[in-house]
């Protein structure tokens, strides 16, 4: 086993439970490192990818599955959110299984990086407003 196979080992499982532990599902991590750890092709890395964050779900699941809601008696899931999100997050999921089997690797990795970048800018941004908004109510009570 190569040194960076072996630190990848070690990285990937702790940014996949971070990732988790923040709600996210971690693929934007997840697919450029076990491309760059193992040397998967990109579509192999997006099938691992989709494994590793359904695997993570469950067990997210699982794990909160007797919680309750701090501030009512409901479950800490809004259903109604999941009912609206859900057809969406399949036609999604579809059309990228679609894009996945269609398009040449070399084209799926140019879209990734683009969505990737754009998404990281539109964090930053994000980032940018609240930690003005956050300085200006600590400078103005």
């Amino acid at each position: 086993m190569l040194s960076w196979e072996f630190m990848g080992i070690f990285i990937l499982p702790t940014l996949i439970g971070l990732a988790n532990v923040a709600g996210i599902g971690g693929s934007g991590l997840l697919i450029p490192l076990v491309m760059s750890f193992w040397g998967f092709e990109t579509k192999q890395a997006i099938q691992l990818c989709g494994v590793s964050i359904f695997v993570g779900s469950v067990v997210r699941y699982i794990y909160n599955i007797n919680e309750k809601h701090p501030e009512k008696p409901a479950t800490p899931i809004d259903y109604g959110i999941v009912i609206v999100m859900l057809p969406m997050v399949i036609l999604g999921s579809f059309t990228g299984v679609l894009a996945n089997i269609m398009f040449p690797e070399i084209t799926i990795t140019i879209l990734l990086t683009i969505v990737q970048i754009l998404l990281t800018i539109q964090s930053l941004i994000q980032a940018c407003n609240r930690y003005r908004l956050e300085n200006q109510s600590r400078h103005f009570p």
